[in-house]
């Protein structure tokens, strides 16, 4: 309902505009005065709350509500992890055996709120975001994303596992030292020593799926994923052989925190 009057007084005429919206139950109330004065040089001023906004900012309260009601039907699982996220990184966080989806338990909530913002800005657009993750992120709201990031980041990482010592014996000293002659620095300098991480820019690696590490580091290497904090991973991969990130991949892999296969 729309309710519309006038006052006059001298030099001035006020008009004031009181609207009512019903929707879903709920009712907002809504006022508008706007003084217009016939002096010369005078502005506009609005003396009462906008009802758009008030509408607005209870549409993403009602919002809100429901994604935690719905996060509390499922047991405290966000609704998107039970009905999508768990079909390639499981209900836990942890991919299912020789499968390229990484391990999301125990990653950094941060670093996992930024790859989801990423995917559904497409700033990540290496090819398996495009091929998956763009879709599977579009529908998330940020109140889901935040949700998400948070229910996985509190999954305990499984053990570790050593898949190839000489390897992994290989790849610790890049890990570690660098690779002086190429000017690639040490891993740790931004992973941590134990791979634990740095948020929200540089992930917890240890116990990453050896395969998943491999295929974004090469590409990194390819430049396809370009989503990096000033290009330091493509600086970074670019200057790996082949052989240094299967290395890298197989060591962060014996790092504590990885599935068992």
């Amino acid at each position: 309902m729309v309710r519309l009057s006038y006052t006059k007084r001298p030099g001035a005429i006020m008009a004031v505009v009181s609207i009512v919206l019903i929707s879903m139950s709920t009712m907002f109330f809504g006022a508008i005065a706007y003084g217009a004065t016939n002096a010369q040089g005078s502005k506009v001023v609005a003396d009462a709350a906008s009802p758009v906004g008030a509408v607005t900012a209870a549409t993403h309260s009602a919002v809100s509500a429901q994604e935690t009601t719905d996060a509390n039907a499922t047991g405290g699982i966000p609704l998107p992890v039970s009905s999508t996220c768990m079909a390639c990184h499981g209900m836990t966080g942890i991919s299912p055996s020789g499968s390229m989806f990484p391990d999301l338990a125990g990653q950094w909530a941060p670093y996992l709120v930024k790859q989801l913002n990423n995917f559904r800005s497409h700033t990540r657009a290496d090819p398996m975001a495009k091929a998956i993750m763009w879709g599977m992120a579009a529908s998330l709201t940020p109140v889901q994303v935040q949700q998400v990031a948070n229910y996985f980041s509190t999954q305990t990482p499984p053990k570790a596992k050593l898949v190839n010592a000489k390897l992994a014996a290989e790849g610790k000293k890049i890990f570690e030292g660098g690779i002086s002659k190429v000017d690639v620095p040490a891993c740790m300098a931004c992973h941590g020593p134990t791979g634990l991480g740095d948020p929200p820019f540089f992930p917890r690696l240890a116990g990453q799926r050896q395969a998943y590490v491999e295929l974004q580091l090469n590409y990194f290497k390819k430049g396809l994923r370009t989503n990096d904090p000033h290009a330091i991973m493509r600086y970074v991969a670019s200057r790996l052989t082949g052989a240094q990130i299967a290395e890298l991949a197989t060591y962060v892999r014996s790092l504590p925190g990885g599935a068992d296969e």
